[in-house]
């Protein structure tokens, strides 16, 4: 931890997943998206924002 006067993100920000960067696509032409990974990712946005449940399809 920082000094109270002078927090930084590490004293903030509690991270749960990285980021690993994907250099096997061309910058201009991004890989095709992964449904369940999106929706991985959007469900783990939700419950720490507290915006809700999971997403109906229907």
């Amino acid at each position: 931890m920082s000094e109270p006067e002078r927090p930084d993100l590490d004293d903030v920000v509690e991270t749960h997943e990285t980021a690993h960067p994907d250099r096997r696509e061309h910058a201009k032409m991004p890989h095709p998206v992964d449904d369940d990974e999106l929706e991985a990712r959007v469900q783990q946005e939700r419950e720490e924002t507290g915006a809700g449940g999971p997403v109906d399809k229907n």
